[in-house]
């Protein structure tokens, strides 16, 4: 496990305004692992989900794992400024018509949209308390990222990686973790978004686990050159294991899978969307869509609500 940087001596544990943290109970046990997967603007659906269950699950989390988009739900959540940020996401892309514009690499400039836009509401989340709130979170934020191999250089493994990633996803879509970019070299780098010394290191690890060019650029923290976590495992649920209290470990997907494989699979419960989530990964031009899919995210809650209790008792 790495630190993301030198920080300061941990600083008492502070509720303040829009606290995440639901009330304390002294007879529940932390044993909950809860992992947010990755899968762009699909990870929205986490959000609508957890607006309904977080009450429930916080007092039992003992770590929680997140890559990707994830990562960017889980600080929004765990800052305590979700619908604040989710406000602010909204009127941040306003005037976005297109999500890819080729012709503005003829002026030297990005040719998407979504990198500043990304960074702004990270950095909008962490404002007023939220910071705060993140370092003190009595469980373990932890979020994967992507280190290429040494011998691959940064804009040459980005293609790589990718690559590997898209066509094992094509030839085995049942599968939940991904292997082909750890064979091919790729290996996990895991950041404690507690021990981040300000809050500009939260938003670098977040772009960083994100990082998939040409959308979003590729991170670097420490000389090292970093990639979308989810090349290693865009459903990261062996990051959160690491941690000894987690005895259960709830895994939220981003899209539908085969029912074979989602459901129990011993400690682990992966919930999928039972219908076709409505965004896309990179789509930014389509606000509707983004109401659409925490909407889905909701009417999973609701449906599944007696699967969660049984899952926090033991079932």
């Amino acid at each position: 496990m790495r630190s993301p940087s030198r920080s300061r001596g941990r600083r008492g544990r502070r509720r303040g305004r829009g606290s995440c943290r639901a009330p304390e109970n002294p007879n529940m046990a932390r044993d909950v692992g809860l992992t947010f997967a990755g899968g762009g603007n699909r990870a929205l659906v986490q959000v609508g989900l957890l607006r309904r269950w977080w009450q429930r699950l916080e007092p039992r989390v003992a770590a929680v794992a997140s890559c990707s988009a994830g990562a960017s739900m889980a600080v929004s959540l765990l800052t305590g400024r979700e619908a604040e940020a989710t406000a602010y996401w909204f009127g941040r892309r306003a005037g976005v018509e297109r999500n890819v514009e080729w012709a503005r690499l003829l002026r030297g400039r990005r040719p998407t949209p979504h990198t500043p836009i990304y960074r702004d509401t990270l950095r909008f989340a962490l404002a007023d308390g939220g910071f705060d709130r993140l370092r003190a979170l009595p469980f373990p934020l932890l979020v994967l990222t992507a280190a290429p191999p040494r011998w691959l250089p940064g804009p040459i493994a980005a293609v790589v990686g990718m690559s590997a990633y898209s066509l094992e996803r094509k030839l085995r879509r049942g599968r939940l973790h991904p292997r082909a970019a750890r064979r091919l070299g790729f290996r996990p780098v895991v950041y404690d978004l507690r021990m981040c010394a300000a809050p500009e290191d939260v938003v670098e690890i977040v772009l960083a686990s994100s990082a998939a060019p040409p959308f979003t650029p590729l991170g670097r923290r420490d000389g090292t050159a970093l990639l979308d976590g989810g090349l290693v495992d865009n459903a990261p649920a062996f990051v959160a294991e690491r941690i000894e209290a987690v005895r259960r470990h709830l895994v939220l997907l981003t899209r539908p899978y085969p029912a074979a494989s989602v459901g129990h699979k011993g400690r682990r419960w992966y919930l999928a969307p039972g219908e076709p989530v409505p965004i896309s990964r990179w789509e930014y031009t389509r606000p509707d869509l983004v109401a659409a899919t925490i909407a889905l995210g909701d009417r999973e809650a609701l449906r599944r609500e007696g699967e969660l209790t049984e899952f926090l008792d033991g079932g």
